[in-house]
């Protein structure tokens, strides 16, 4: 069992890490904290510039979409992951901290299974893609048009990394020229 909690320590540790990576690497290109709101407009943002919310999201191009979805997604998980964190810290909640800590490997794994199934989707010549993976079912977002795309190897492919059925995995198209 000493074993075991020096280990999830140890990934705590290296979750504190990755978050802090994550919060540096926001506020440098982002410029956002985690305490304003997603649909906020920037400060510099000039007047003649759309504010970018969910509203609009369609009347933006497809390359927006995506970084604009991975940036939500990161910030999401970075929240749960401080909570979870300086939950998992106070020793005083004894199985709550267990729990905590296990939650935060999970969601590191389901990180990587993420960006693994996003790389294997585009390494089959897709511009760009998102993969959204929830318990028991997969959303892939692809930039592109459903006839260009064998959706049964991109399934495969997806379902094997997320460790999904083929049949749970939805598959969304965006086509690049929604500007």
């Amino acid at each position: 069992m000493v074993l075991e909690i020096k280990k999830a320590k140890k990934i705590i540790v290296i979750a504190g890490v990755v978050l802090a990576v994550i919060v540096a690497a926001n506020m440098l290109w982002g410029g956002r904290s985690f305490e304003e709101p997603i649909n906020a407009p920037d400060s510099a943002m000039s007047e003649s510039q759309p504010e970018k919310t969910a509203d609009n999201m369609e009347s933006r191009s497809g390359e927006d979409f995506f970084a604009e979805y991975r940036l939500q997604r990161e910030r999401s998980r970075s929240r749960e992951m401080q909570v979870l964190q300086e939950l998992a810290q106070d020793e005083a909640q004894g199985q709550a901290a267990q729990e905590a800590s296990l939650k935060i490997i999970r969601i590191m794994e389901e990180m990587e299974k993420e960006m693994k199934a996003e790389n294997l989707v585009k390494s089959r010549g897709i511009e760009e893609c998102v993969v959204i993976s929830e318990p028991g079912m997969s959303t892939v977002v692809i930039k592109g048009e459903a006839a260009a795309i064998d959706e049964e190897e991109i399934k495969g492919l997806i379902g094997r990394v997320l460790e999904v059925n083929d049949e749970n995995i939805g598959m969304v198209f965006r086509s690049g020229n929604n500007e």
